[in-house]
């Protein structure tokens, strides 16, 4: 059974640094104005710029759909919704991931990499699931504690690696457990509209993966976008 990186690895390929960028993307304007324009807050241009080194990432990558597009995606704040598109799509990718015990899966298709966990600079001003932010590769990228934003609670020690997403002109990092593996999925294994059988969790999910006699909650990103940006 091939390894989570060698899944990564045969489906990705490793982002180029952001050398030249031209400003803040509308969102991460918004971003800005929201969290670091408060009392207390740090100033933008004083987040260290971080770079990652293969080390520390985890088969360190950008979806292949999206390597073509990267930069589109981090910039195009119009885009259109994300969680209809895949609807559309006839056969889908997802990668899949703990937090704690409990699996869920992200799209490939908006992955940017996967890095091991860094600690983020503290927003006074964010909620608690706004675990901070950091300066990825030239962009702004606040980190999303999904434990926090699902009720789950439990031992934040184990949150080892951040994967990382980029939609509607924002980069993010969502802080996970570990990484499990790669799914390929058909339609008919996925349950959309979900919102009367999960409840208020389902806030933040796409939708539902059945494999194997198992239910994976499918993480929308475009509902997290939504969500960090919320006036």
């Amino acid at each position: 059974m091939k390894t989570p990186e060698e899944y990564l690895e045969e489906s990705v390929r490793p982002p180029e640094a952001d050398k030249g960028q031209g400003g803040l993307t509308a969102a991460e304007q918004a971003f800005v104005e929201k969290y670091l324009g408060m009392a207390g807050a740090p100033d933008v241009s004083s987040l260290k710029r971080y770079d990652p080194r293969d080390a520390d990432s985890v088969g360190g990558f950008v979806a292949p759909v999206a390597a073509s597009t990267a930069r589109k995606q981090v910039t195009d704040i119009e885009d259109p919704g994300l969680d209809d598109q895949l609807k559309r799509e006839t056969e889908l990718q997802l990668v899949s991931f703990r937090v704690d015990e409990q699996e869920f899966a992200v799209p490939i298709i908006t992955i940017q990499e996967v890095i091991r966990a860094v600690p983020p600079t503290r927003l006074p001003a964010a909620p608690s699931f706004v675990e901070g932010v950091i300066n990825l590769r030239g962009r702004v990228t606040p980190l999303i504690s999904l434990r926090a934003l699902l009720g789950m609670g439990g031992d934040v020690s184990g949150d080892r690696f951040i994967i990382v997403c980029g939609h509607k002109g924002l980069q993010m990092g969502m802080i996970v457990t570990s990484v499990v593996t790669m799914y390929r999925a058909t339609q008919p294994e996925i349950e959309w509209g979900i919102e009367a059988r999960v409840g208020i969790r389902a806030d933040h999910l796409a939708g539902i993966l059945k494999k194997d006699d198992r239910l994976i909650n499918i993480i929308s990103v475009d509902r997290l976008v939504a969500r960090v940006l919320a006036k």
